[in-house]
């Protein structure tokens, strides 16, 4: 299925143009103590060059330690691309709650989703086909993921070419171990029957292409592509 670039096409932009909404979710990612560690937060505002206001992430109920002056590394989505930029922690604020002032950035990198990496994954799920009223959860296994779509491997198959499906997923994000459940809505590109070289049995795989998803779903799974890839850079399709 997977005709995305091995190199996402990225260009730069201003932080007005990423249109990002208070409270929108944003993750930070922070170099503590010379790793790297990620967390999510949510996004306050910002003051027209000078500053840019979030919550400091919250771990086990308390918020994270953070040192001012130090450096992060944000990453948002919105629309049809996946943003980042550098910062630097100007203030540390505890109170009436737990925020952070970071500097403004000067400039923050584009990148189109439909150029995003495409990973080798072997998580298990469901599947069930929207336009055919009885339709039971198929179980598959997802062989590959990007934020655009997946290759999903079933013992039978969901519908041809163009058919609306529903995908019921779930992974962890680390370092917290939060679990993420997806449920998005895909269209169904391609639909190969192969044999499975384990089993020997046919299984069905499809190429499917997500549609439309909320803000905080693409970037949870941008997240985990990226965490993937941390781990194991051998596992870019």
């Amino acid at each position: 299925m997977s005709t995305e670039p091995l190199h996402p096409v990225t260009t730069t932009c201003r932080y007005e143009d990423m249109r990002l909404q208070t409270g929108d979710r944003l993750q930070i990612e922070l170099l503590v103590d010379g790793s790297r560690t990620h967390y999510f937060t949510s996004l306050i505002g910002h003051v027209d060059g000078q500053s840019v206001l979030v919550r400091t992430p919250i771990v086990q109920g308390e918020p994270i330690v953070v040192r001012e002056g130090s450096t992060a590394l944000l990453r948002a989505f919105s629309g049809k691309y996946a943003y980042a930029f550098e910062t630097t922690i100007l203030a540390v604020c505890r109170t009436p709650f737990a925020y952070l002032h970071l500097a403004y950035p000067a400039a923050v990198r584009a990148t189109a989703v439909r150029g995003a990496a495409r990973v080798h994954v072997d998580l298990p799920g469901t599947a069930l086909n929207r336009r055919d009223p009885r339709s039971i959860p198929v179980g598959c296994i997802i062989v590959d993921l990007s934020v655009g779509g997946a290759q999903v491997e079933c013992p039978r198959s969901l519908g041809g070419a163009g058919e609306a499906v529903q995908m019921f997923f779930k992974f962890r994000l680390e370092p917290t171990g939060y679990e993420v459940k997806m449920s998005p809505e895909a269209e169904i590109q391609t639909v190969r029957r192969q044999r499975d070289d384990s089993g020997g049995k046919d299984v069905y795989s499809h190429g499917v292409r997500f549609a439309d998803m909320h803000a905080t779903e693409a970037l949870l799974l941008q997240s985990y592509i990226q965490q993937v890839l941390l781990a194991d850079r051998g596992r870019i399709v």
